[in-house]
C-alpha cells in the first residue's frame, strides 16, 4: 500500500487548495499618508499590529512574494465597509479584501503595508425558494456546498473547502460540475459590491450589465464584492457522486496521458472530472501519481472510466459520496489539509489542449532528479484537472469576461513550495522551465493562463483574452468604476489599451 510523503503533502494539498483561488480585491498603487485618523463610526473595527489577534486576522495562505499590513479593518456591516473605503480612498492607503486569501500571484508583493480587509463576518449561504442561493462575501467554498447540498441542490464550485466562494468566482470558477452547469460565475444572477469611494452598486444583466460582464472574469478588479446571487440545479443522482482514486508508478505516466487524451478527444462526459497529482513517495523517494475521478452519477457508470486506468494502477479506492462531501472526503481525503498556512507557494500554471505523453515522461524524469538534488523542496508537486466543458461552451464566447471557453481543456499546474529561501531561486527556475517547454506541446499557439491560476508573469492577453475588443470593453469598465486604479495589485487591466500585453 503506498505510503504519501508527509514532506509532499503541503505541496501536494496546495496544488488542490490553489484551484480556485484568487483575492477578491486589490490595492491602490498611492503612498500612505501619515497622521490620518480613522472616523469614529469604524474605528473600533480597525486594529494595528498591537491587537492580540492581529497576526490571526491578517495572515493568508502563502507567504511566497506576499502583501503585508500595518492594520486590519473587519466591518460587521456593509454600511461600515462603505464608511471605511471613503475613507481610505481619500487618504490615499492601501488596501486588500479579504475573504479565504489564497492568492498567489507574484503581483500582491505590490501591497506592502497596508490595511487588510477582512470580510470574515459576511458569512452567510441562504437558499431562497426559487432555488437560487444568496452568498455573503465571507463564505468558504466548504460552508457554501453543505448549505447548498443539504437543500438537494448543487451548482459548479471549486475543490478545496477552505477557499473563498467569492473569490474564486471573480476569476471564472472553474469545478467538477463545470461540464452540466458552466462555470461558477456562469450561475451568477446578482453581485452587490462596494467602489473605491464607498458607492454601493448592484450589477446584473439589467442592472450595470457592462460591470456585470466584467466581473465574471476580472472581478477583483473593480470594487470590493458584499454579496453574490446564484442560480442552483437539482442535485445529481440524488446528490451521490461516484469517487474513485488511483495511484500509479511513475513508469507508467505515458499510458495515463493516453487514456485522459482518448476521452478528452471526443469531448469529456459532462457529469466526468479526473485530478492528477504528482509527488514523491515517502518510503521510496519515487516520484508516484494519485489520479481521482468523479462522475455525478452512479457507481456503474462511473467506474466505466475507473476500468480504463485500473489495470496498471498500484491502488484503488472508490466509493459513492455526497456531493457536499466531496471536498473532504475526495483524493483520499486529503483536501482539508490544504488549508495549512505559512510555505512559500510558487506557482506556475497554463492551459493544454493535449498532454503530450513523452513531455510527461521527461517532466517526471527532471521532477525526480530535481527533489532528489533540492531535498529543501521536496513538497512540491504538480497537478493536472481535466474536467468536461460541455457547460462553459453552451454560452457564446461573448458572454461574460472569462476568455477561455474554447480552450478551457486541461489544466497544468505546478508549485514550489519550500519554508528555506535557499531553495526558491532553484524552484522558480525549475517550474518556470517546464511551464515554457510545456506551451510548446500545448496545443495553443498563443499562451492561455486561467487567471485564478496565474502567476503574474504572463501576457495580460494570455490571462484576459487576445481580442482587442475585449481589452477595450475591459479598460472601459475599470475606467468607469476604478478611475483612480485602487484596484491595481492583482492582475491589474490596464486603464490605459496601450498598456495591453
Amino acid at each position: 500500500m503506498m505510503r504519501l510523503s508527509l514532506q509532499a503533502l503541503p505541496g501536494l494539498l496546495a496544488i488542490i487548495q490553489s484551484a480556485s483561488s484568487t483575492p477578491l480585491t486589490s490595492v491602490n498603487l498611492y503612498p500612505r499618508q501619515n497622521g490620518s485618523v480613522w472616523p469614529s463610526d469604524v474605528a473600533s473595527f480597525v486594529h494595528d499590529q498591537s491587537w492580540p489577534n492581529f497576526t490571526e486576522a491578517t495572515t493568508r495562505w502563502s507567504t511566497y512574494k506576499a502583501p503585508t499590513f500595518n492594520q486590519v479593518f473587519i466591518p460587521e456591516t456593509e454600511q461600515e465597509l462603505s464608511e471605511g473605503l471613503q475613507y481610505m480612498s481619500s487618504n490615499n492607503l492601501s488596501w486588500l479584501a479579504k475573504s479565504g486569501g489564497h492568492g498567489y500571484s507574484e503581483t500582491l508583493e505590490v501591497i506592502q503595508n497596508g490595511v487588510l480587509i477582512n470580510l470574515e463576518n459576511f458569512n452567510y449561504t441562504n437558499v431562497q425558494d426559487d432555488g437560487t442561493i444568496v452568498v455573503g462575501t465571507g463564505v468558504l467554498f466548504g460552508n457554501m456546498v453543505k448549505t447548498v447540498g443539504d437543500s438537494g441542490r448543487e451548482l459548479n464550485v471549486g475543490s478545496c473547502p477552505c477557499v473563498g466562494a467569492t473569490g474564486a468566482m471573480l476569476g471564472g470558477g472553474l469545478g467538477r460540475l463545470q461540464g452540466k452547469h458552466g462555470l461558477t460565475s456562469d450561475a451568477l444572477l446578482k453581485v452587490r459590491m462596494a467602489l473605491y469611494n464607498g458607492t454601493i452598486v448592484e450589477a446584473s444583466e439589467d442592472v450595470n450589465p457592462d460591470l456585470f460582464w466584467a466581473v465574471r472574469g476580472s472581478g477583483q478588479n473593480y470594487g470590493v464584492v458584499i454579496e453574490t446571487t446564484y442560480q442552483t440545479w437539482p442535485a445529481s443522482n440524488n446528490g451521490m457522486h461516484y469517487n474513485a482514486d488511483m495511484t500509479f508508478a511513475k513508469s507508467d505516466v505515458d499510458r495515463i496521458m493516453e487514456v485522459t487524451n482518448n476521452l478528452t478527444g471526443p469531448g469529456l462526459d459532462p457529469a466526468l472530472a479526473f485530478v492528477m497529482f504528482f509527488f514523491q513517495n515517502a518510503t521510496t523517494s519515487e516520484l508516484e501519481i494519485i489520479v481521482n475521478i468523479v462522475y455525478a452519477g452512479p457507481m456503474e457508470e462511473g467506474q466505466k472510466f475507473t476500468k480504463l486506468f485500473s489495470d496498471f494502477s498500484l491502488t484503488l479506492a472508490e466509493s459513492m459520496v455526497a456531493w457536499a462531501d466531496l471536498p473532504t472526503k475526495s483524493v483520499l481525503g486529503l483536501l482539508p489539509g490544504a488549508c495549512a498556512e505559512g510555505l512559500r507557494y510558487d506557482l506556475y500554471s497554463l492551459i493544454s489542449k493535449t498532454l503530450e505523453p513523452q513531455s510527461w515522461v521527461d517532466f517526471t524524469n527532471d521532477l525526480s532528479t530535481f527533489l532528489h538534488d533540492n531535498p529543501l523542496a521536496n513538497g512540491s508537486a504538480m497537478m493536472i484537472e481535466t474536467f468536461a466543458v460541455e457547460g462553459i461552451q453552451a454560452l457564446p464566447d461573448n458572454a461574460t469576461a472569462f476568455p477561455h471557453r474554447q480552450t478551457f481543456r486541461n489544466h497544468i499546474e505546478a508549485i514550489g513550495a519550500y519554508t528555506d529561501d535557499s531553495v526558491g531561486d532553484a524552484v522558480d527556475s525549475f517550474f518556470l522551465g517546464w511551464r515554457n517547454k510545456f506551451h510548446t506541446v500545448d496545443g495553443y499557439d498563443q499562451l492561455q493562463i486561467y487567471q485564478n491560476y496565474a502567476h503574474g508573469d504572463e501576457p495580460l492577453s494570455a490571462l484576459y483574452g487576445y481580442d482587442e475588443w475585449r481589452h477595450e470593453r475591459l479598460t472601459n469598465v475599470k475606467n468607469a468604476y476604478d478611475p483612480h486604479g485602487f484596484f491595481n495589485g492583482y492582475h491589474a487591466v490596464p486603464s490605459d489599451l496601450a498598456k495591453w500585453t
